[in-house]
C-alpha cells in the first residue's frame, strides 16, 4: 500500500507526469526492432482526450518493471506532414502519410505493434475508463510479445 501512495505522490509532483506534460517521444527509426512491443499514440494537436490517454494509460509504462526493456511508447501527430521517421518496413513516413495506410482517422488512436511491425489486434479508439483502457492495452502488448 505504501508503494502505491509513493507512486501517486511521485506522479503528482513529477513534471513528466503532470497535466500538460506534452507529447510522448517521437519515433526516429522503428525498423531495428529493439523491443518486442511498440505502442503508438496517434494524436492531433490540442486533443484533450489524447492528453487523458497519455496521462492515465501510457506514461506509466516506463515506470512498470514488467515492461522495462520490452515496450517502447511513441506519439505521432497524424496531421503532421513535416517530421518524418523510418517505419518498420524501412520506408520514411510523416504522420499524415502513414495515417492513410493504417486507417487512422480518429484521435486518439492507440496501436500496438510487434518488433517487425505487425499490428497486435484492433486499435484502441478514443478515451475510455482507465481501468478498462489499461486492461485492453495490456492485452495488446501481450499479444505483440506472442507474435
Amino acid at each position: 500500500m505504501k508503494a502505491i501512495w509513493l507512486f501517486v505522490l511521485f506522479a503528482w509532483f513529477s513534471p513528466a507526469f503532470g497535466a500538460g506534460g506534452g507529447t510522448l517521444s517521437f519515433p526516429s527509426n522503428l525498423q531495428h526492432g529493439k523491443v518486442p512491443a511498440v505502442v503508438i499514440l496517434f494524436s492531433l494537436p490540442d486533443c484533450a482526450y489524447c492528453e487523458k490517454v497519455r496521462q492515465q494509460s501510457l506514461r506509466h509504462i516506463h515506470a512498470d518493471p514488467g515492461y522495462e526493456g520490452r515496450v517502447a511508447v511513441y506519439e505521432i501527430d497524424f496531421s503532421d506532414n513535416k517530421r518524418s521517421f523510418t517505419w518498420f518496413d524501412g520506408n520514411r513516413y510523416t504522420g499524415k502519410s502513414l495515417a492513410g495506410p493504417l486507417n487512422v482517422k480518429f484521435s486518439p488512436t492507440v496501436m500496438v505493434f510487434n518488433a517487425k511491425g505487425t499490428a497486435a489486434g484492433k486499435p484502441l479508439l478514443g478515451a475510455s475508463l482507465p481501468e478498462f483502457y489499461g486492461a485492453y492495452l495490456d492485452e495488446l502488448i501481450k499479444s505483440a510479445w506472442a507474435l
